[in-house]
């Protein structure tokens, strides 16, 4: 029978809880995720250096930038991410119940997905501008350093296919499944946390622990991770394929920058003539997004006091959530190991 998503959303708080957990065993229960989750993380690191190593001697690899970055992704994917998977298997999962979206509804879910991340994207870009301005340099978006330089279709297989595929597997299928018997509201924050930390820098992190727990939020209510794994490919596919293609066919970036130098009205004028298609693109385009940004923003707030979390099977009593939770040794080791990487990218 098809639940949509708005009756899954608005229904209420589940008040019987089975039993209290037990807090030391709880949070050697999150030790051991975290743990893992820290031990993931080396291995990505060591898997990914060790194949960059071994493409440095073959120069057709080394001297490509397509091919470097995908040498440098795909054995995440191929060979740490499998293995992240069987090591999660140790921990015992629970199995959510499944219902269904209705097209529409996973349409409205990415319009309210896409206006967090834009929102907190420009948050996270006002943040590292300042950081920024206090370390007299500018910080690096890393992701359009890396997106910008590299072939489409390998762009788009990566992140658009790859990444989300591989990242719903964990930071919703493995992780949600592991921890949601601790209560939907655990689950999401859980996932969402983990989720932003990996991606190791601040405008990203920024928008990524706020889009985790969207995901955590759909995974956890319709327990289908076909429909997190859709919403994050057409995520990736806005943010990294589509506006880079718009801004290079439209010339945005050039004009900019012509734009600085030119103090002459009537060369001003000329530029401007001259580039009326582009703009006009680049226009329809910001029209476009933020359209959808205001749309997302409103259905937002119309349904925000719809959204209810249900308790899990086992309830951590209030107020010892967040020691039970975070600060027990595995997840101290993930959180400080992704806050130094972090620092360290915003003052390289």
């Amino acid at each position: 029978m098809e639940t949509n998503t708005m009756e899954t959303i608005t229904t209420e708080t589940n008040s019987t809880q089975t039993n209290i957990a037990d807090t030391k065993m709880s949070r050697k229960y999150f030790s051991k995720l975290g743990l893992i989750l820290f031990a993931s993380t080396l291995l990505i690191y060591a898997v990914q250096i060790l194949a960059m190593k071994l493409s440095e001697n073959v120069p057709a690899i080394a001297e490509n930038g397509s091919l470097s970055f995908l040498v440098g992704m795909l054995p995440m994917y191929v060979v740490a991410f499998p293995i992240i998977f069987l090591m999660l298997k140790m921990v015992p999962a629970v199995t959510l119940e499944k219902k269904k979206m209705k097209p529409l509804h996973v349409f409205v879910a990415f319009l309210m997905t896409y206006a967090a991340t834009y929102v907190c994207n420009i948050i996270g870009n006002v943040i590292t501008t300042i950081i920024g301005v206090i370390k007299q340099s500018p910080v690096q978006n890393v992701l359009m350093e890396v997106t910008s330089n590299i072939n489409p279709l390998v762009n788009f297989f990566i992140i658009v296919i790859c990444a989300p595929i591989m990242e719903e597997l964990l930071f919703r299928k493995y992780l949600v499944d592991r921890t949601a018997k601790f209560g939907e509201g655990v689950a999401i924050v859980f996932s969402g946390l983990t989720f932003g930390f990996f991606h190791g820098n601040l405008i990203q992190f920024s928008y990524a622990f706020v889009l985790g727990m969207f995901f955590a939020f759909i995974y956890v209510k319709t327990g289908k991770l076909i429909y997190t794994i859709i919403l994050h490919m057409i995520q990736n596919f806005m943010g990294s394929i589509l506006g880079l293609l718009v801004l290079n066919k439209s010339g945005f970036m050039e004009l900019a920058e012509k734009l600085e130098t030119i103090t002459d009205e009537a060369e001003l004028i000329k530029l401007l003539t001259e580039n009326v298609g582009g703009i006009a693109l680049f226009g329809v385009y910001l029209i476009f997004i933020l359209a959808i940004v205001f749309a997302g923003i409103i259905i937002f707030i119309v349904n925000a006091k719809k959204f209810r979390l249900n308790a899990g099977e086992v309830t951590i009593e209030k107020g010892k959530r967040f020691s039970t939770v975070i600060l027990n040794l595995g997840m101290i080791l993930y959180c400080v190991f992704w806050i130094v990487m972090i620092i360290l990218q915003l003052f390289q």
